[in-house]
């Protein structure tokens, strides 16, 4: 089970940041990049697993690794959790979606399992638009699999404003020697900067490199 701790403001080196971006009507910022998905894409042609599933798992492996990605605002405090599940849209049989709960990021052999488990759920027309649990250590996801896209925003609500961040999966296509793919990172800027992003897209691309080096 995840464990949380909170921040001290009082010491907290963001505190005026964190003020001064919770007041905003819109505190959220996107980034989109593209990551060379390559060696992770070969790994699962060679050993027959879904490229989907792997990504998946990646993004929110190292997600974790990336403290502020941990954060979430809890009314005037902050909380970290140790660890982060993902959930990510899944296509229904008549072109709708569903939102899919697929865990923790940590085991990728039980990670894969389990994913496995709930996509044929979905292919066996089980439809959700509804969480499970109101857990708030989470990453939401989405993949735009038809899309080489290079800019993407997120429906709102309004009078909502949620810190989970929200990062989407699009088309990769090659691009000299990488097999480019766009990836959408939206986080709320009173607990994230764009450091941690570009931190987290450096990480993103370390791990789609070596990850299942040693698998």
């Amino acid at each position: 089970m995840s464990s949380i701790e909170k921040i001290d403001l009082s010491t907290w080196y963001r505190r005026e940041h964190f003020e001064f971006y919770k007041t905003f009507k819109h505190p959220f910022f996107n980034v989109c990049a593209t990551v060379d998905v390559a060696k992770t894409l070969k790994y699962c042609n060679e050993n027959q697993l879904s490229f989907f599933i792997c990504s998946l798992f990646i993004l929110g492996y190292s997600a974790n690794q990336i403290a502020p990605f941990r954060y979430r605002i809890n009314g005037n405090d902050v909380d970290v959790h140790d660890d982060v599940d993902i959930s990510c849209t899944v296509l229904n049989k008549d072109e709708s979606f569903s939102f899919c709960e697929f865990g923790c990021c940590n085991d990728f052999d039980v990670f894969y399992q389990q994913a496995e488990q709930r996509l044929t759920d979905i292919k066996n027309d089980f439809k959700n638009l509804t969480s499970p649990n109101n857990k708030k250590n989470k990453v939401f996801c989405s993949v735009l699999p038809w899309l080489h896209f290079t800019s993407f925003s997120h429906a709102q609500k309004q009078s909502e404003h949620d810190s989970i961040p929200k990062i989407v999966m699009g088309k990769y296509k090659k691009n000299h020697n990488e097999m480019a793919m766009p990836v959408s990172v939206e986080v709320h800027h009173a607990i994230v900067d764009g450091l941690h992003v570009a931190q987290y897209f450096e990480m993103l691309q370390q791990n789609f490199n070596h990850f299942f080096e040693n698998k």
